[in-house]
């Protein structure tokens, strides 16, 4: 019987470990990066002692770059919420690749979207706390899952297929 209700539990034929870990390190490192953007006057100091001058190169050559300018830049960054703790949230969910561990990434990241959004008062001298990026970061957080519950249902189907044949 415990069989039988871990298979309905779990989406179909996981994909290979290796892919899983691979959508890991790269959940990790997303969630990292978003951390950095969400602190970002902390994070440029971080990058230079981490890697020296070729960050100062490297941020030099991305502002030089730059073809937008600022008053072409939408006052908001709900769009940027959104879609980095989208992003972070699929990720971590393509790794688990379990129904439970759907819910339960998407409540790690939103856990962690909220601290990284409270800390903003605290270790961000230009950054604020701001009830439209909590709501922002939700959002994105339910974006992400929805696209992870669309990636099992859709491997499912595949898998589902190739069992036919």
């Amino acid at each position: 019987m415990g069989a039988a209700v871990e298979r309905r539990v779990r989406p179909r034929r996981r994909p290979p470990v290796a892919v899983r870990a691979l959508l890991g390190v790269s959940a990790t490192a997303m969630v990292v990066f978003n951390v950095a953007l969400m602190l970002s006057d902390r994070a440029p100091g971080a990058l230079r002692r981490l890697f020296g001058d070729a960050a100062d190169r490297l941020s030099a050559r991305i502002d030089a770059g730059a073809r937008v300018s600022t008053d072409q830049l939408p006052d908001s960054d709900v769009v940027v919420h959104i879609v980095v703790w989208a992003t972070a949230t699929a990720l971590v969910a393509l790794t688990v690749w379990s129904w439970r561990g759907l819910a339960v990434a998407a409540a790690a990241v939103l856990a962690t979207s909220v601290i990284v959004e409270l800390s903003q008062g605290i270790y961000s001298t230009t950054r604020m706390v701001e009830s439209a990026d909590l709501l922002a970061n939700a959002a994105g957080v339910g974006v992400g899952a929805v696209v992870a519950a669309s990636a099992y249902v859709a491997w499912s189907a595949v898998a589902w297929l190739f069992d036919r044949s």
